[in-house]
């Protein structure tokens, strides 16, 4: 299967019956953004079934990238989000259309923390990128209350009908902790929402400074603790691999993170378990069980931690 089949049957099984339309119009699409933007397509990245993202050169020079995601509030939001940051620790938004589309800066080289041997210079850097982001909320985007509330009222009935693949204790902590949480958040910014290392690249040349940039936002609007826990379980599949180097990579992270940041240990804890089995629900709801598995390991670890 193809990048872009792949991406085609992920947005069909995500978004379900109403993809339909838009898929069958998305080779237009296409062709009418590269003639617009004048681009000349390279090969697409692999690694993301959410968008399908081409690199191009644009007027036989410039380095871009065609990124393609159907147009549901996850693609507004991130447009807002792009435009607010406007370059500053996330690549550039250069021009879009609402109907799925985004021409973005290329990061050159464009290679992601994840090159990095020593994980803790790359957590600072991610931290780094973190600070930079966090800019007040500029409207449009959803709140963090609005997204998890959901999560803690159906987390249950889903885990059910996924077969109760992992403890169903750790669902009940899950939702307690959200139910906890919400009400008492601190200061509310903008957030990634997804930041873990690879969606950190570098970006150099001879002509700027090395900088690093954010990528693929999953942007909400709400407390920082909850940005940070996408770095706490990154990997989860090799921490998993490996339970007793797992954990204390994990505490590792968790105190590194939440002194650099200046975090509440317990808040960062509670979000990091709550996002951590919301995700690993989801991955049993569209077939990636072994993903899923990983994700509720690494979420006992998490519970575990002491703060």
């Amino acid at each position: 299967m193809t990048i872009y089949e792949d991406f085609l049957r992920f947005t069909e099984t995500r978004i379900g019956a109403a993809a339909k339309p838009w898929i069958q119009e998305l080779p237009g699409l296409l062709a009418e953004m590269r003639d617009r933007w004048q681009l000349e397509p390279g090969e697409p990245f692999a690694g993301s079934t959410l968008s399908y993202a081409v690199p191009a050169t644009r007027d036989g020079e410039h380095a871009v990238v065609l990124k393609i995601s159907y147009p549901d509030a996850w693609f507004v939001e991130e447009t807002v989000a792009l435009a607010r940051w406007d370059g500053e620790g996330a690549v550039a938004l250069i021009d879009h259309d609402p109907r799925g589309a985004q021409l973005l800066e290329r990061a050159e080289p464009g290679t992601s923390l994840l090159a990095l041997e020593d994980e803790n210079e790359a957590l600072g850097i991610a931290a780094g990128v973190l600070e930079k982001l966090w800019v007040p909320d500029p409207g449009g985007i959803a709140t963090v209350a609005d997204e998890t509330i959901e999560w803690a009222r159906t987390m249950l009935g889903r885990h059910h009908l996924a077969g109760r693949p992992f403890d169903r204790d750790l669902v009940h902590e899950a939702t307690s902790a959200i139910r906890d949480l919400l009400p008492t958040q601190g200061a509310r910014v903008l957030l990634h929402g997804d930041l873990h290392l690879g969606n950190v690249l570098r970006d150099a040349g001879p002509d700027r400074e090395d900088r690093w940039l954010a990528i693929d936002p999953k942007p909400l609007i709400g407390e920082r603790e909850f940005d940070v826990a996408a770095l706490i379980r990154d990997k989860a599949e090799a921490l998993a691999a490996d339970p007793r180097e797992g954990r204390l990579r994990i505490k590792e992270r968790f105190d590194f993170l939440s002194e650099r940041l200046e975090l509440d240990r317990s808040r960062l804890k509670s979000w990091s378990l709550a996002i951590l089995v919301d995700y690993a629900i989801w991955d049993f709801e569209v077939g990636a069980g072994a993903f899923g598995k990983a994700q509720a390991a690494v979420a006992k670890m998490i519970r575990s931690l002491e703060v």
